[in-house]
């Protein structure tokens, strides 16, 4: 017997959360953390195969009960608290139905549905991330939980975007080193048929896209990278390492940002009251003048660097606000 169960005798086991709980806890604690299954039992007192079994579910095989594990468990992770939750928030507001949002739609089932692979790239203001987060967050309401939002942060590790992947999926990435970190991955993958969601993605150099075409090429996961101007552009400039990469892209599509119709469609319906607001060409004119913005790293038709201008829906809603808090105002 462990020493921590001699230890636990006296508690009360209502006290203790239940095991489905307790585990799922922990998975979501070693997915956060890094941590290996080994470093985890050494600090609750018990032994690698002991913890491996709880959070198998197979712990009846060692023991009656699994409630000294369990308290054990919860008196470390409260100790040690940090933030491991794969729960995508999404900022509120009104999601539109726009160009974009359709290209983005698609190639995002593609991926979950099919296993795709799909590169979203182009300016800010071009609904990448609100979209992918409403999309994944209707799966997840609907209890599928087949689609993975990951951030990628500047100058992220091969090692950092496993554990957010990890965490993510809810998996347990026994081993330190990123091989077997990715090993537990890829079963995890293989078991849930989830498609992982990439945001930043500008941001990963050539080791974390290979990770990332591992994973995809061994547990048929589905892909999608987004991210501005230089998400392509990159794959372009390390295409002598990336040569696999490359020819494993299904999809990929620049998004260019609002037309002045959808400006005008748009704003008409959030600007009535229950009905369509009847704007005049003016109106829309000076709709189109407040979202538009200047692209400094776009490039022409022959891929060549080229300032140009596009229409933001960050800034139509800023606007679309404004014109509401002026009517407000007088009213």
């Amino acid at each position: 017997m462990p020493a921590s169960e001699k230890r636990s005798k006296a508690i009360d086991p209502r006290t203790v959360p239940p095991s489905a709980a307790v585990r799922e806890r922990a998975r979501r604690y070693l997915a956060a953390t890094g941590m290996s299954v080994g470093e985890f039992a050494q600090s609750i007192g018990y032994s690698r195969p002991a913890v491996i079994k709880f959070l198998a579910d197979t712990y009846r095989q060692l023991s009656g009960t699994d409630v000294f594990i369990r308290h054990a468990a919860v008196a470390y992770l409260d100790r040690n608290p940090v933030e491991a939750s794969n729960e995508l928030r999404v900022s509120a507001g009104r999601l539109f139905q726009t160009g974009n949002y359709r290209t983005i739609a698609r190639y995002f089932l593609r991926a979950v549905e099919h296993g795709d692979v799909a590169l979203l790239h182009g300016p800010p203001g071009t609904q990448k991330t609100f979209a992918l987060s409403h999309l994944i967050a209707e799966r997840n309401v609907q209890k599928r939980g087949d689609a993975l939002y990951v951030y990628a942060s500047v100058n992220m590790l091969p090692s950092a975007l496993l554990r957010r992947i990890g965490l993510a999926a809810g998996a347990v990435l026994s081993g330190a080193s990123n091989d077997h970190r990715l090993e537990s991955l890829v079963r995890a993958l293989r078991a849930r048929r989830a498609a992982v969601v990439v945001d930043e993605a500008q941001h990963l150099d050539v080791p974390c896209l290979e990770v990332l075409r591992e994973l995809h090429d061994r547990s048929g996961c589905g892909l999608v990278l987004a991210g501005s101007h230089n998400l392509y552009e990159n794959f372009l400039r390390g295409r002598q390492h990336l040569e696999q990469w490359l020819s494993r892209i299904d999809h990929r599509d620049p998004l260019p940002g609002l037309g002045e119709d959808e400006v005008a469609t748009i704003a008409a319906r959030e600007l009535g009251n229950g009905q369509p607001a009847r704007l005049t060409d003016r109106q829309v004119k000076q709709l189109v003048a407040m979202c538009r913005v200047e692209d400094i790293f776009g490039r022409d038709a022959r891929n060549k660097p080229a300032v140009r201008q596009y229409l933001s829906v960050r800034r139509l809603v800023k606007s679309i606000a404004k014109l509401k808090q002026q009517r407000e105002a007088v009213a």
